[in-house]
């Protein structure tokens, strides 16, 4: 027992890690990053796609591109069909967790979306979010019927009444 006191007081103490470098005068933090939302009722309302996706941009969030983030098909093609992807897209920004900043298309340039915080408005308001799912829905069920430009144009002005909400 007396030697294990001895042994104790020989060991050195291990060196900082700044020990012989000089510290800088500011080293500022990265801002706190969470994930919003989680438990309200708009959330609930997320299919597990849709929530994987979303943990995909708070991923790609590094607290100052709050409004800057881009999540690409290409980028998730290993886990999920182009389908289930554009619905969760569509369902994050019908339920307010995400913006649309820019739509890619076909102009070759991908899409940037930016996190939100309409959801606390619509988890105020449950009239809304059923008025959004009944849209999405209507959405899916019009992408399984045949195509033609009507449906086209059909699913677009559902897509901008889920906007306007």
């Amino acid at each position: 027992m007396i030697e294990l006191e001895k042994n104790r007081k020989k060991q050195k103490k291990p060196k900082s890690k700044f020990q012989g470098e000089r510290k800088k005068a500011y080293q500022p933090y990265l801002p706190f990053r969470t994930v919003e939302g989680i438990g309200t009722l708009p959330w609930d309302k997320l299919n597990p796609y849709s929530v994987w996706v979303h943990m995909k941009f708070y991923n790609k969030f590094n607290g100052y591109n709050r409004h800057n983030l881009s999540l690409t098909y290409k980028e998730v093609q290993d886990k999920m069909s182009s389908l289930i992807f554009s619905r969760s897209i569509w369902q994050l920004i019908g339920f307010g967790f995400i913006d649309v900043r820019r739509f890619g298309r076909l102009e070759r340039n991908c899409s940037l979306f930016g996190l939100s915080n309409r959801w606390r408005k619509l988890s105020e308001e449950p009239e809304k979010l059923e008025q959004i799912e009944q849209l999405l829905n209507r959405i899916e069920y019009l992408k399984r019927q045949p195509g033609s430009q009507k449906k086209r144009m059909n699913m677009y002005e559902l897509r901008k009444k889920i906007l306007k909400i």
